[in-house]
């Protein structure tokens, strides 16, 4: 089941309990049907939940008997006979005449919850969310630019700020940032899928700084070992010519130690001194050794 699947699924279990959300939900899922006009009313989908979720909203919202019809891969229910049409109609407050608009009806969606519930049946028709393993990505699909830009008011109302984009003959509402996808998931009514890609941008985030901090010390480690060869090899270049005496008195510890000990770090090398030298300290002395070992060459 892909991730929108597992949303939808989600969404059709919030409780019907308020007869004006449920007027609302199956308002939006209408308003994205595949015909919606004063002869037909089909709502088509290939989800066997959003199918028996839309018989309930239009049993529950209008009163209407309709049962899902396998047609190829979809369920789909379909009204065209005028009395329905007519009871829907009446009921959202649209004319049943040829010349009808698709407008948002404002007076069908009286408090913020029935916005919710009117974009939860958007989204159950022509919703989609790309899952956690992705880049975040909701997207509502309608054929109407006026729609789209009615229900980008809607949103806005709930403090969401969504973009607008035409694709083909489609218009995309849609957001990509996970903070956004993750609200409007928890105000339709999935609070689990929104937690799910919460989890996930968490888990990705700790990751990622846990990539940067090993990848930091592994080249610290590389600069260190680096750094260390650089001393040994300048070390042994001059005992190789003229032996540990034609190093100075003050130095000569530390080239014992540096020889003795090639791959300890400059903290771990600076302990081994009796006292123990400062980091500063010691990289001061290497330093002096290859310059010194420079000059001799």
């Amino acid at each position: 089941m892909s991730f929108s699947a597992a949303v939808k699924t989600e969404l059709c279990r919030v409780p019907m309990q308020r007869g004006c959300c449920t007027r609302a939900e199956a308002y939006g899922a209408l308003l994205h049907a595949s015909a919606f006009s004063y002869r037909q009313i089909r709502l088509s989908t290939e989800h066997p939940a959003v199918a028996r979720r839309l018989q309930a909203l239009l049993q529950r919202a209008f009163f209407l008997s309709c049962a899902p019809v396998q047609v190829g891969r979809k369920l789909q229910i379909s009204l065209s006979e005028p009395a329905q049409i007519g009871r829907i109609f009446d009921a959202l407050g649209y004319d049943r005449k040829s010349h009808v608009t698709y407008h948002l009806n404002r007076n069908v969606l009286e408090d913020d919850h029935c916005l919710a519930a009117f974009l939860r049946g958007a989204f159950l028709m022509a919703g989609s969310v790309a899952g956690p393993d992705k880049k975040s990505h909701l997207e509502i699909k309608s054929t109407r630019q006026s729609l789209s830009g009615e229900e980008t008011s809607l949103l806005l109302e709930l403090g969401l700020s969504p973009k607008l984009a035409r694709r083909s003959n489609a218009y995309l509402l849609y957001f990509k940032d996970g903070a956004s996808v993750e609200r409007l998931l928890t105000c339709i009514g999935a609070p689990h899928a929104a937690m799910e890609l919460m989890e996930a941008k968490v888990e990705k985030n700790m990751r990622n700084t846990i990539n940067r901090q090993v990848n930091c010390e592994t080249a610290n480690l590389v600069k260190a070992a680096d750094a260390s060869a650089r001393q040994v090899a300048a070390i042994r270049a001059v005992l190789d010519t003229r032996g540990e005496e034609a190093f100075p008195a003050h130095l000569r510890e530390t080239v014992r130690l540096r020889l003795a000990y090639p791959t300890d770090s400059l903290a771990e090398l600076a302990r081994r001194f009796d006292p123990p030298l400062s980091k500063p300290g010691l990289s001061h002395r290497l330093k002096k050794i290859i310059e010194f070992a420079s000059k001799e060459d």
